[in-house]
């Protein structure tokens, strides 16, 4: 089933769960729990609802399939792409503390992992991978928590290549990156919830001025998706505190990975780099 991925569509959801529940009571009885705990429930695992709902387990995981999920993990990242711009960290804090099982976020994360297959072969992944490998300069563009990616990107890009730059709103390069020629500089952002206003309007400006924008983010209605040539969509996991980043920076290396394998040179380089590395003692070696 395609994700619903716009906040609009939850009163759709809920029509659909008192159609199906007409006739079961303890499909009344979840409809009801969900519809006035959603923004609890997307850090809940199926015990914990089935429990609070006063209904079975299997009542759950049928509920889901009625609705035309694959299960309740499917379901609650569904509900999870509704409710992610509107909870805040405090909300967070408060409707995570009480849950001490990491059961569902290590589902959601292999969830989330065994989608990264169809991603691979999604004809915008390529045109990213071929981006990398031909652009002249390549800027890596992010802002807040999103940016933290950046650091992971830039490091491991700058081994396979030159002319890479990481610019976030608190570098000095932010303000100048409109006088950059457009016709050689490919922009390359990393956008997740809670989108920063600051990076969406870069991007606004940064694309007016022509630049060739990809961007890297969770869902098809991401602000993002209108400005960017290329969009690229991970899921991530809402389930905590904080957002889990681990998805994305697995599709970074697995994307940098493929880039290299298209780079002529790339062993005479990366053998220059460990060159240099060893000459200036880079890494410990014990006491050989």
């Amino acid at each position: 089933m395609e994700f619903r991925s716009n906040i609009k569509e939850f009163d759709e959801l809920k029509k659909e769960m008192s159609l199906i529940s007409k006739g079961s009571y303890a499909y009344e009885k979840l409809a009801h729990y969900i519809e006035k705990n959603y923004k609890h429930i997307i850090f809940m695992t199926a015990s914990e609802v089935a429990k609070e709902a006063d209904v079975s387990q299997g009542s759950v995981s049928r509920f889901c399939s009625a609705l035309g999920y694959r299960g309740y993990n499917d379901f609650l990242h569904n509900l999870q792409q509704f409710m992610r711009e509107e909870i805040t960290a405090p909300q967070r804090l408060e409707y995570t503390s009480h849950n001490k099982d990491l059961s569902n976020v290590l589902n959601m994360e292999h969830s989330n992992i065994d989608e990264l297959h169809n991603i691979l072969n999604e004809p915008s992944y390529q045109k990213l991978v071929d981006k990398i490998v031909t652009s002249k300069e390549i800027v890596l563009l992010s802002s807040r928590m999103s940016a933290t990616l950046l650091p992971y990107a830039g490091y491991l890009l700058s081994k396979i290549r030159n002319n890479v730059e990481e610019v976030t709103a608190e570098s000095h390069l932010w303000n100048t990156l409109e006088l950059r020629n457009p016709e050689t500089t490919f922009i390359f952002t990393i956008v997740f919830p809670r989108y920063p206003n600051d990076l969406i309007s870069k991007l606004r400006a940064l694309k007016k001025e022509g630049f060739y924008i990809a961007a890297l983010t969770d869902s098809a209605i991401s602000p993002v998706a209108d400005i960017a040539d290329n969009v690229i969509t991970v899921p991530i996991t809402t389930s905590s505190i904080f957002d889990i980043y681990s998805t994305p920076m697995l599709l970074i290396n697995l994307l940098l990975k493929d880039a290299a394998n298209c780079m002529e040179g790339l062993n005479k380089r990366l053998d220059k780099l460990e060159k240099i590395e060893k000459e200036n003692n880079t890494y410990y070696r014990g006491n050989s």
